[in-house]
């Protein structure tokens, strides 16, 4: 809340509940592609959410809104969207090509794509195996307390092999690769941040 709070200069800052999926399953369903029961599932968290006297909801993770639209037809409820956060940004730097990264299913799937084009940006994704290595970074690579070195640099290489004049950070456990100001990597977008910015903006 030190953003609000900074922000608005404001101690009265939103109330915030939290429904927290269990991520084995939220994984299963994106790893098979049980669309259906992935939007149910979801459907089990806002509807928490709602009986809990939220106002407004966010989905904490770039994942589930390959599902977005879906969710918007079952409920009335305002959704923030990580995907318009990344879009307005991507728009601001004027990004006209950008790579996207992120978990595979998030880089497999066009729901970032679909968005992008609303703006006429193109977005492409790194080859299948530095998806792989992408992959396991997001997944293996970071304890919450220290950050592999080495996992930056292969992000780094992997960016400086694409010719793109922006980069995505589709996943929301990316951009604790790039907290260091020495890791310069030019109109990096952080979805992460930019949708916190967001949803604050709605929550006030």
């Amino acid at each position: 809340m030190n953003l609000y709070k900074s922000r608005y200069n404001d101690i009265n800052n939103p109330e915030v509940i939290i429904y927290s999926l269990s991520h084995g399953r939220f994984k299963k369903y994106e790893d098979t592609g049980q669309m259906d029961e992935y939007v149910d599932y979801i459907s089990q968290g806002i509807t928490g959410l709602i009986q809990s006297g939220a106002e407004i909801i966010a989905l904490a993770a770039n994942s589930p809104h390959r599902v977005l639209y879906e969710l918007k037809q079952r409920f009335d409820i305002p959704i923030v969207s990580a995907l318009d956060s990344a879009f307005h940004e991507a728009q601001r730097l004027k990004i006209r090509k950008g790579l996207l990264l992120g978990i595979k299913f998030t880089m497999q799937s066009t729901f970032y794509q679909e968005r992008f084009k609303d703006g006429d940006i193109e977005l492409i994704t790194p080859d299948i195996h530095e998806q792989d290595i992408i992959n396991d970074i997001i997944f293996n690579k970071f304890n919450g307390q220290t950050i592999d070195q080495s996992s930056i640099n292969t992000l780094k290489n992997i960016i400086s092999g694409y010719s793109v004049d922006g980069t995505i950070l589709g996943c929301m456990r990316l951009p604790v690769f790039f907290n260091d100001q020495t890791v310069k990597v030019p109109n990096l977008v952080n979805t992460l941040d930019k949708h916190i910015e967001d949803i604050l903006e709605n929550a006030k």
